[in-house]
């Protein structure tokens, strides 16, 4: 690894740095910053996340940690004699790298199982010590949650040499959780509003390669601080890896019974928003040679009491054979379908189980005090029940974990097949927020979807029309590609939200837009700011709202005459950009 740029050179590194310094070596203090360099630029997106998982981009950040600690304040071996070098204030991408093991956490405040990933793995207290030492107070408070104690009652070894003695809280803790896309990474995640504090909707959009599986468009759900649908995680260099890095392991739609393809790059982002009480992200990817269309779309609902339900829909068009995967952690406590042995095999899997056609069904799995309801609402050829692989890591312990239950709804073909799944997944503690549910409009040829979820105090019908035209469902007529409305038991509407579109009517309602999107010319791109060639529109240029650039997209800062700034992270570059326009009614019940 001593000339290697991988996710174990960091210690060679340093050495070199501590050589250097030592002995007045420059050349050695040059190789020490082209590999953080290097390091940097390979090993992380340009908003900090790691090209790998999350769990290597805590392997990556421990070992290249003395890199910049030994270079800070050493001569630039690069100028005259008389400039230093000061890595925590010019490599922006370091400080991304370590706000990114924040940025990324679920309620619990441990990363998501994405990639080779271990299930339960918290923040180390030593990135946020980083963190607190070489960018200030505002990072006590994290300081605090990682390492469980007050900054002036606990601290490690690097505490004792780094930390400011003053450092203090101002007793606030917040965390930078938010619901966000992550540009570089390509992963979503929808945190729910109220119920933030225990719900985490995941939606991971990044491509294969390395450490990462073939689950591009794969989710995740955390509810009452309680993984339910989840990824199986990292079995280390074990046979094992052949199962859980597979697509069919995953809560994804299979093709043909493959896996994806290795090259087909990570997901573009078609969609993204907030609205009264929801959030959406739909993106799509090109990982079968067979398909033309491979696109999801999830928007998590808040309902009262501080639930969430989730909206899931999966689009497929290319190959014969179409299974949507799902499984949850715990057991499966019930199913409405009936189901009988089948002498399929499909390795990996066993007590393998099949129905006929089902016009839709429920399976509700339970997992330590909490309940999940998947509703699969379209109507498919027939259903697969098997028991899957438990074990979530390489340990010994681990063998002889209980199986997950998995099912894979099916629909084929024997010519080129289009499917649109639709599914409402509801977790809970006492009792499901959902009466029922139902599809109102299912045309996979235009793409349009139409849902009504019916609630104990309300009803809300979901429209999801990629093709943005104009349609109608139930009560609801609309213009744009993306619709939600809520009526009380009056029929009263309570909450309306449009999403990229002109016309979103129901009732005594009626919301409109000059236009759904807006594309604009960019002159040039410096930091997190556009610099664009015209002016945007004021009235629709709203902080807080998305733009999509190339197969990516970033929530609206600040809008300044014609700059435009970024949250966050560093703008990519590009010639044009488009805004996405919404709208939002509500009132109270």
């Amino acid at each position: 690894n001593w000339d290697a740029i991988n996710n174990k050179c960091g210690p060679g590194r340093a050495l070199s740095a501590a050589d250097g310094i030592l002995f007045d070596r420059p050349g050695s203090v040059k190789r020490a910053v082209e590999g953080f360099e290097a390091l940097m630029d390979d090993a992380f997106h340009f908003d900090g996340f790691c090209t790998e998982s999350p769990g290597y981009s805590n392997m990556h950040l421990n070992l290249l940690r003395d890199i910049p600690e030994l270079l800070e304040g050493s001569v630039n071996p690069n100028g005259d004699g008389t400039e230093t070098l000061h890595p925590f204030r010019d490599f922006s991408r370091y400080r991304l790298a370590l706000e990114s093991m924040v940025r990324m956490l679920d309620p619990s405040l441990s990363a998501p199982v994405i990639g080779d990933s271990r299930e339960g793995t918290t923040i180390s207290p030593i990135h946020a010590e980083v963190l607190a030492a070489h960018y200030g107070n505002d990072y006590a408070g994290l300081l605090e949650l990682s390492q469980g104690a007050p900054v002036g009652e606990k601290g490690s070894e690097y505490a004792l040499w780094h930390r400011d003695p003053d450092l203090k809280t101002d007793g606030d803790h917040n965390l930078p959780l938010h619901t966000e896309w992550f540009p570089g990474w390509h992963v979503a995640v929808l945190r729910g509003g109220n119920a933030s504090e225990h719900t985490a909707f995941y939606m991971n959009g990044y491509a294969y390669g390395g450490h990462r599986h073939f689950d591009t468009l794969g989710i995740i759900y955390v509810s009452n601080r309680v993984e339910m649908a989840a990824d199986r995680g990292y079995i280390w260099d074990d046979p094992r890896n052949a199962w859980t890095k597979s697509t069919l392991a995953h809560n994804i739609v299979t093709v043909d019974g493959q896996s994806q393809i290795a090259d087909g790059g990570p997901a573009k982002l078609e969609l993204f928003g907030r609205g009264p009480g929801l959030e959406i992200v739909q993106a799509s990817a090109t990982v079968y040679e067979q398909c033309d269309r491979y696109a999801r779309t999830c928007v998590l609902v808040q309902v009262p009491g501080a639930q969430t339900y989730a909206l899931d829909i999966f689009r497929v068009r290319g190959g014969s054979l179409h299974q949507y995967g799902f499984h949850s952690n715990g057991s499966l406590s019930d199913l409405s379908a009936e189901v009988e042995p089948d002498s399929q095999e499909i390795s990996w899997l066993s007590n393998i189980r099949s129905s006929g056609p089902l016009n839709g069904f429920t399976a509700t799995w339970q997992n330590e005090g909490v309940k999940l309801d998947l509703s699969l609402l379209n109507a498919t050829d027939r259903l697969l029940l098997a028991d899957a692989p438990g074990w979530r890591s390489d340990l010994g312990n681990e063998l002889n974990r209980p199986p997950v239950q998995q099912i894979m709804a099916e629909r084929s073909s024997e010519g080129e097949l289009c499917s649109q799944f639709a599914s409402i997944i509801s977790p809970y503690e006492d009792s499901s927020p959902i009466i029922s549910s139902r599809v109102l409009v299912d045309d996979p040829e235009s793409e349009t979807l139409a849902l009504e979820i019916a609630r104990a105090d309300a009803t809300d019908i979901i429209v999801s029309n990629p093709a943005g035209g104009t349609m109608s469902a139930g009560p609801l007529t609309m213009t744009g590609r993306f619709a939600f409305v809520s009526v009380d038991q009056s029929g009263r509407v309570t909450r309306s939200y449009l999403l990229d579109g002109t016309h979103l009517g129901s009732g005594d309602t009626s919301l409109t837009l000059p236009s759904g999107r807006t594309e604009l010319a960019v002159s040039s791109t410096h930091d997190r700011t556009y610099h664009l060639t015209d002016i945007p529109p004021n009235d629709l240029s709203k902080p807080g709202s998305y733009l999509l650039v190339g197969d990516t997209g970033y929530e609206i800062e600040s809008v300044s005459g014609s700059t435009l700034t970024v949250r966050d992270y560093p703008a990519t570059e590009s010639d044009t950009i488009t805004l996405l326009h919404s709208i939002e009614f509500s009132r109270e019940r």
